[in-house]
């Protein structure tokens, strides 16, 4: 079976041509970059990396923007990063002053929204620098969504309490919700974040999604194919 690795994590940003794509990404690409003591790399399409090898990219081609509104549920996220930091109240001054806007104090964790509306969670760890620890993916049926990504990754559980977790660096996490899946590519039900998937064997790669129930969605381009989780999530290979 072919490995397949999370590398990018990628953003929808507005833009519809690379004019408004710049100037609508690059704020929020330098707003992770510097959040995150990581470095832009790529700016014809956007790319954020740090010392780890998960990447950040923004903008996905020319959709209709439409930001989760979190917690509205006509506008839900459908995956947000969980952020440890050392110290939450100056991770947090620190991400406002940089363009991000609190959403919920929960004591023990903050939610912001980026400065396009993207929510994202800051959380006390011991850890000497803010660090993605978790992508945690919405879905109505997170133990099947679970087992899902745990196939296809070749992931194991981990015993955490409240969430259904796949060991990684970043961990996958997912948590119910019954908002509306994206349906890519209708610009009424936008993806909003999706993942990158990498692999020395794509052929394989692509017959092992499809066979744990991904729905091909996009099978012609000349660099990666486009599919559907079980969930609706789109992912590229």
């Amino acid at each position: 079976m072919a490995d397949l690795e999370l590398q990018n994590v990628v953003f929808a940003c507005p833009g519809d041509s690379p004019e408004s794509y710049a100037a609508g990404a690059r704020p929020v690409a330098r707003f992770y970059a510097e959040l995150l003591g990581m470095r832009i790399v790529r700016e014809d399409w956007f790319l954020v990396a740090g010392d780890g090898r998960l990447m950040l990219g923004f903008g996905d081609g020319p959709i209709d923007y439409q930001p989760p509104r979190w917690p509205d549920p006509s506008y839900p996220q459908q995956l947000h990063l969980d952020i440890a930091v050392p110290d939450l109240a100056s991770a947090g001054a620190r991400a406002v002053e940089l363009g991000a806007e609190l959403l919920d104090d929960r004591r023990e964790w903050h939610v912001y929204a980026d400065p396009i509306g993207h929510p994202f969670c800051l959380y006390p760890e011991a850890t000497d620098r803010a660090r993605i620890v978790r992508v945690v993916v919405d879905c109505p049926e997170p133990r099947a969504l679970a087992e899902f990504y745990s196939a296809l990754l070749d992931l194991p559980e981990v015993d955490t309490p409240g969430r259904i977790v796949l060991a990684g660096a970043p961990q996958l996490a997912f948590q119910r919700s019954d908002g509306p899946a994206p349906r890519w590519p209708d610009p009424a039900y936008p993806q909003q974040v999706h993942l990158d998937l990498f692999t020395d064997d794509v052929a394989e790669a692509r017959a092992h999604a499809v066979s744990l129930g991904a729905e091909p969605l996009q099978t012609d381009g000349p660099d990666h194919h486009v599919y559907a989780d079980p969930a609706g999530h789109p992912f590229c290979i």
